[in-house]
Parts: C-alpha cells; sequence; structure tokens
C-alpha cells in the first residue's frame, strides 16, 4: 500500500499569464511605496512551475531580478516567506532545516515540521539539496544540533526508508506493536523511548494509523495515542512524536493547520499574517 499523498493547498493557477503577472509584480514595487496584497495575491497563489516562469518572463521583460527587487522593497518575516515561493518546496525545506541549525540555538518546532511529515521520495530530495546548497550532510548538522532520544529519532526519519510502501498490517500484527507502546509508555513505571522509536521512525504512515486505532481501542479509548505520548514525554521529542502521530491519524494537512493556528496565536500580523493565511487556504478548491 502506498503512502497517500497529500494535496496541495497551492496548485497551478488556470489563467495564469506570466506577461500579466510580471507587469502586476513590476506596478507594485515601483514609485513610492509597496503594494505588498498584489505581491501575496500573485506569488502565493501560483505553484512553483508558474513561478519560475515568472522570474523568467519578468527578468526578460524588465531586465531586473524578481528576487532582487523582492529584497529591496520588503522585509521581515514577510521577506523571508515571499523569497521562500522563489523556490522548490524542497528547496524550501532544506533551506529552513539550515536556517533551524545554523548560528546560536537550534529551531526544533522547525525541524519537527518538516522531518516528522515528510514521505521518504520527499526526505531523499531534501538531503540531496542540502548537501549541493550547503556542502555538507542534513543527518551531520542534525545530529551536531540536537541531543537524546530528539537526535536518535532524527537519524531514523534522516535515512528515509519508513515502511510506506508496505502492506497494511494485520490485525494481529497492529495489536503487538500496539501493546509494545502501551508497555513502553502507560503501562509501565517510566517511559522506554526506544520502543516507540522503533516503531514511530520505522512504520509507514498508513501503518501506523492502524496501529493508533488499535492502541486507542485497547488502552486509551479517552486520548488515544496523543494523549499517552503527551502524559509519558516532554521537550522536542514529545513534539516529534505528537507531529508524526498526527500526520499518521489525519494527515499533515491537519498538523500544519493546527501549526498555523498556534502561530497565528502567537507571533504574527500584517502582511506577514496575510501571507500565511493566503497561503494556507490556497486556491485548490
Amino acid at each position: 500500500m502506498a503512502a497517500q499523498m497529500q494535496k496541495p493547498a497551492v496548485v497551478a493557477s488556470k489563467h495564469f499569464n506570466a506577461e500579466h503577472d510580471s507587469q502586476t509584480l513590476r506596478d507594485a514595487m515601483k514609485g513610492l511605496g509597496t503594494d505588498e496584497d498584489t505581491i501575496i495575491d500573485v506569488l502565493c497563489l501560483r505553484s512553483y512551475e508558474q513561478v519560475c516562469e515568472i522570474k523568467k518572463t519578468f527578468k526578460q521583460m524588465f531586465g531586473r531580478d524578481l528576487q532582487e527587487d523582492l529584497k529591496s522593497e520588503l522585509g521581515g518575516k514577510f521577506e523571508k516567506v515571499v523569497l521562500n515561493l522563489l523556490r522548490s518546496p524542497a528547496e524550501q525545506n532544506a533551506h529552513t532545516l539550515r536556517n533551524a541549525v545554523k548560528g546560536m540555538g537550534t529551531d526544533e518546532t522547525a525541524i519537527i515540521e518538516i522531518m516528522c511529515t515528510c514521505t521518504n521520495e520527499e526526505l531523499q530530495e531534501i538531503k540531496t539539496i542540502y548537501k549541493r546548497d550547503f556542502k555538507t550532510d542534513l543527518e551531520k548538522d542534525l545530529v551536531g544540533d540536537t541531543s537524546g532520544d530528539f537526535k536518535r529519532l532524527l537519524v531514523s526519519l534522516t535515512n528515509a526508508d519508513r515502511d510506506q510502501t508496505g502492506e497494511q498490517l494485520s490485525d494481529g500484527e497492529a495489536a503487538k506493536l500496539a501493546q509494545r507502546l502501551y508497555d513502553a509508555g502507560e503501562g509501565k513505571a517510566g517511559t522506554d523511548e526506544e520502543a516507540f522509536n522503533v516503531v514511530l521512525g520505522s512504520r509507514g504512515f498508513h501503518q501506523l494509523k492502524k496501529v493508533f486505532e488499535v492502541y486507542q481501542k485497547n488502552f486509551n479509548k479517552e486520548k488515544g495515542i496523543l494523549g499517552a505520548i503527551k502524559s509519558e514525554f516532554s521537550g522536542s521529542i514529545k513534539e516529534a512524536y505528537i507531529a508524526l502521530a498526527t500526520t499518521a491519524i489525519d494527515g499533515r494537512e491537519a498538523y500544519f493547520a493546527d501549526q498555523l493556528y498556534q502561530s497565528m496565536k502567537d507571533d504574527t500580523s500584517g502582511d506577514y499574517q496575510k501571507c500565511l493565511m493566503t497561503l494556507a487556504k490556497g486556491n485548490n478548491h
């Protein structure tokens, strides 16, 4: 059974015209002031392939580099989000991971959002781009910036070999794995983190979903595996397991919707907020 791919929120615009979009962007940036709403309406609602065509057409029409013009007109978090739209999804993720580990401190949330929700193929592409752009291995950087159970889980995920194309588990197999998780967590004093890593770090999302359904039925009818994770773990490893479990149970769209909601409560405003909301809503209706 193949892993279930999520539908992107933003797909190719049906009425796309690269020359019109290029002129619209140029008009939004020339003269006094910048029309941020227009930039959002264009770049946030075009597929990556269409954005690439806009970049080429913009340069052909005006002899200017779209990325450089955007850099000169925008600032702060809004600028970072818009410039990221000029990259492919894999490039976006690779650069986000690089920013998460370089310099002082580590952005564990960014690491979790990517590493715990991507498919094997997506992770392999991210690793290739990371090596190409930064001349170092993603695993090496992640290991150097993390520790303990979280580090070991990231090593497992970076291997990009979870059983996402394997057959669905039988009822008996799912029951055994659910029992293993219970015995490693809620069913004992203390927690066997390695047992959770073995199951959550190697099984495909379709298999994990069945394991978690059995877990809720047999061991925690009220709160299920998410309740167990929240009560048994803390810190980055707890957030990573929640990301894996939510992606398996409800799909990564649901996980990202919750993450967006949390970020909107904590630290968004103005054009940055508008941009995030537009990307979340998308045009794939």
